[in-house]
Order: C-alpha cells, then structure tokens, then sequence
C-alpha cells in the first residue's frame, strides 16, 4: 500500500482520518512556538565573560536580526563605543571583511510594537539604538539603570533581551565619556573606517572576543525532532489504516471462500484451521456416499436376482403337460 491508497481507504472506511505527512512550518501553532524562542548569547569580553538572552516573543523582528547577526559573527572584535554611567553601552559597528554581511546589518527593520504591558527597562534590559521610525538596524544597547523614564517610550526601543549573567563586567567596561556632543568619547561616524580609529585614540575602549548563539525553547533541532515525531505518528495511522481494510477485506470474502473451498476449490483459503474442518467434513460426506452407493447396488443386484428367479419358475413348463 502506498500512503496515497491509504487516504483513500481512508475516506472510503471513515475509519481514520490521515492529515498530511510532513506538517508545514506555516501552521499557527508552529508559528507560535517560534514566538516563544530564545537564544542563549555567550561572549567573551576584554572584561571578562557575559550572557544574553534573547526573546523572541518581546520582538520578533529585532530578535531575528540580532540573533543572526551574532551567529554570523558580526559582532565580534567590535568595539562598546559608547559607554555612560548610570545610562547605557552601546554597541553594533564591525570591522568584518565580509561586505555582504555589512550590507545586511546596515539594511534597516520595522519597529515591533510594544507589549501591553510593556517589558520595564531595568538594568541588563537590551534594546536598539535607533534615529526614527523603522531606523533598526545593528547598533544595539544595554541598560545601565532602572530609572530612566525615557527608555521606551521611542518606538524603536523595543526590548530585545536581557543580561543573565556577567552584569558586573558589563558595569566595568571602560568609559570616554559620551559621544559629542554630551561628552568627549569616539564619534560614530569615524569608527567606520576600521578598528584602528578608536584603538590609536580611544585604547582602553573594552571589546567583544567572540560569541556564541545557542537557540532554545523551539529552535531548528527541537522543531526538526518535533517534525519527525509527528511523520512517524502518521505512519502509524497509516499502518492502522490498512489493517482495518485488511481485516474487513477478510471479514467481506471469507464466507465466499469457505464455500468455494467446500465444492473443491483448488486456492488455498487464509486460515489453514478452517480449511482443514472443511476438508475432513467433505471426506466424511464422501465415506458416506460411498457405503450408501454399495448398499443400494447391493439392494438392486438382489431385486434383479429375484426377479429372475421368478420368471424363471413361472416359466418352465409342468411335468404331463402337452405340447401344442
């Protein structure tokens, strides 16, 4: 059976009902589980070790560009160019060779609305760095308090994630002073042109080293594990399928075979106990034909033996009798 004549029977039995045999990524419960998704963030900094979270379900959008952008490396070896006491650490300018990914992370993302209620920008909170609306693109930044009113209430900063380990070497990076105007730290527009700009002037700036992107919660390998879970239980309903036509297939034709083996079918019927009580039944029917067909010659040889011996008596003549 293929498992296209399954449907079929299937449909023709209203036994089972058989869906399709490779779910679709495209159905809302699947989209669900990837708004629930989060990506563990381990990076080494010249300050010591941190640990992001990301969550897909605080900013969908924002999520799948940070997240990728981090596991292509974009932000490795780049520098936390702005760093404010009690503000913020910015980051998100790379020094990578790869021109493809730069144009990727300077292409810009629409803003995700804000969760009703929104998530509180407490220390460790991260978000986008932006300059309008729908202006994300890769500049990201961290919290450095819990009271500043102002964070959020641009639609661009969405948070993204969190710090969940690791704060108080983010606390400890280095800091210049803000960006020109407000303070006297590295213009934005020069780190462009390569590491050396803020590494001649700014040395102490702190770095990243490298990161690391471990997806949970219903990432590609718990979705593809889930994927084939679901294709076995369909084969499994499949397989039900067949035998349930099977058995009545069986069910149906076994009367018509029972007889048919009885006048002396020559096929070999499916259940050999049966077939052997037909066979033993019809020697015996055949036994008895036999007895009765030997005594009912024997009765009729006897009549005509009978008979003969009557006509013969009645017919020879008496003694003195004459001749005509």
């Amino acid at each position: 059976y293929t498992l296209s004549s399954c449907y079929s029977l299937a449909a023709r039995r209203r036994t089972f009902s058989v869906v399709s045999y490779r779910p679709s990524l495209r159905t809302p419960r699947h989209y669900y589980k990837m708004s629930v998704e989060t990506a563990l963030i381990s990076c080494g900094s010249s300050a010591g070790s941190f640990e992001m979270e990301m969550v897909r379900a605080w900013s969908p959008m924002g999520y799948d560009r940070a997240v990728e952008l981090f596991e292509r490396g974009y932000y490795d070896q780049s520098h936390f160019f702005r760093v404010v006491p009690n503000f913020l650490v910015q980051f998100g300018i790379s020094y990578t060779a790869d021109e493809e990914l730069k144009r990727f992370a300077r292409t810009t993302i629409p803003d995700d609305p804000q969760l009703d209620p929104p998530i509180a920008f407490v220390e460790g909170i991260i978000s986008y760095a932006g300059s309008g609306d729908n202006s994300r693109s890769s500049q990201v930044f961290i919290s450095y308090t819990d009271k500043n009113k102002l964070f959020g209430t641009n639609k661009w900063e969405t948070p993204v994630g969190k710090i969940i380990s690791g704060m108080d070497h983010v606390r400890n990076f280095y800091s210049y002073g803000d960006m020109p105007p407000w303070g006297k730290g590295p213009v934005q527009g020069k780190i462009h042109s390569g590491r050396s700009y803020i590494e001649d002037n700014f040395p102490l700036t702190d770095k990243f080293l490298t990161c690391t992107v471990q997806r949970r919660g219903n990432g590609e390998e718990e979705m593809e594990q889930e994927l084939e879970e679901e294709a076995d239980e369909h084969e499994q309903v499949a397989h039900a399928v067949v035998q349930e036509e099977e058995h009545a297939v069986v069910e149906e034709d076994w009367s018509s075979k029972a007889v048919k083996n009885n006048m002396g079918d020559a096929s070999t019927p499916d259940k050999p106990g049966l077939h052997r009580a037909f066979q033993t039944l019809r020697s015996k029917v055949k036994e008895s034909d036999s007895t009765f067909d030997m005594i009912a010659m024997g009765g009729i040889l006897f009549v005509i033996l009978v008979a003969v011996f009557i006509k013969l008596t009645l017919l020879k003549p008496k003694k003195g009798s004459k001749s005509s």
